[in-house]
């Protein structure tokens, strides 16, 4: 499965292609993942999908757990 991200909300990311956006391998959207839970998180991206799936995140309203989130489908 790929995915497709916006990277104008992504630091650190290039734009692929004239409209900013890249088509995501399985394997990039982990990367990404991974990379964002634990910049805004400290934690894994593994670590947090499996933390979210059992409703085990604390205050998951937090804008900084919701940006992870949205991750999820790309690599989670």
């Amino acid at each position: 499965m790929r995915s497709v991200v916006s990277f104008d909300s992504v630091k650190g990311m290039k734009k692929a292609g004239k409209n900013g956006y890249k088509v995501l391998s399985r394997e990039e959207g982990q990367k990404l993942l991974d990379r964002q839970a634990r910049r805004y998180l400290r934690m894994s991206g593994p670590e947090f999908a499996r933390k979210w799936k059992a409703k085990k995140i604390e205050n998951p309203d937090r804008p900084e757990v919701m940006r992870v989130a949205f991750l999820l489908p790309f690599g989670g």
